[in-house]
């Protein structure tokens, strides 16, 4: 049986715990590089996302930690609750809702035929759309009822099919600024058969893998920034491949990729980039 990812629903906060959380955000997360993805949807005004190189960080709080995890790997799959999850983030990322810093942004069409991972535990859930002309994806807490809330980003793929390395990591969420629990969701190359979460501890969590995305979601990890906890990407051998810090934008790694030209296109600009991966090539 599938374990399958329904979105949560909207959660109204009282203002002062708004505004709490707002603050402590803001005091965790580091200024975003000068090219970054940019929030596509804020519901009710609960949540905060940060994003950087393609990368949406959120951070959330939750009452409950279900240790149940329901999976879903197309629109086929989809329990109710996740298929309303899934429907609340297409509305959200919809050219009627969004608002755009840049008025020649356009958001990337997506349908649910496009849904390549939805997970759900508990009162969370996220879902991740992809196709060849960008993504979207949502973390949603509470979907279907009153106390629904949540947010997400869509963007264009930035450099098209080229990744930097193994993984190209999409969207993090986390229960704290510094850990907790998180929902991990991205992309990956041919070169990826296995992909785990380090939580730096001694302990891992696998993330499922198919056709080129992956999603992963932790319950009482208790993960700490200090842990330096990484995704760690293996390939059909079971050999490592790829390392890379967690909690780290992509523009904040010391390595650079390139592209087929050579061209630097993922990184800091330093010498010797290693080749750019090619998703699903």
């Amino acid at each position: 049986m599938n374990d399958i990812l329904d979105l949560p629903a909207e959660r109204d906060l009282p203002p002062e715990a708004g505004h709490a959380m707002r603050a402590r955000i803001l005091g965790s997360v580091r200024p975003r590089p000068a090219r970054t993805a940019r929030l596509r949807a804020a519901v009710a005004g609960v949540v905060l996302l940060a994003v950087a190189s393609g990368v949406a960080a959120v951070v959330w709080q939750r009452p409950d930690r279900s240790p149940v995890q329901v999976l879903a790997m197309g629109a086929g799959e989809l329990s109710p609750t996740l298929r309303d999850a899934a429907e609340r983030c297409l509305w959200w990322n919809s050219p009627q809702r969004q608002t755009r810093q840049n008025p020649s942004e356009r958001p990337v069409p997506v349908s649910l035929a496009d849904l390549a991972v939805a997970i759900e535990r508990g009162d969370r859930a996220l879902v991740l759309f992809m196709n060849d002309v960008g993504y979207a994806t949502c973390d949603v807490e509470w979907a279907g009822t009153a106390r629904e809330s949540g947010g997400g980003a869509t963007e264009p793929w930035p450099h098209g099919e080229w990744l930097p390395g193994p993984v190209q990591r999409l969207l993090l969420t986390s229960t704290e600024s510094d850990g907790g629990d998180v929902t991990v969701s991205g992309r990956v190359s041919r070169r990826v058969h296995r992909l785990v979460l380090d939580h730096g501890d001694g302990h891992t969590t696998a993330a499922r893998l198919s056709e080129g995305a992956f999603g992963l979601m932790t319950s009482d990890a208790k993960l700490k920034a200090g842990n330096a906890p990484g995704l760690v990407s293996y390939d059909a051998n079971g050999t490592e491949i790829d390392r890379r810090p967690l909690f780290q934008a992509e523009d904040q790694l010391e390595r650079c990729y390139a592209g087929p030209d050579g061209k630097r296109i993922y990184g800091k600009p330093t010498s010797g980039c290693r080749p750019a991966e090619k998703w699903r090539g």
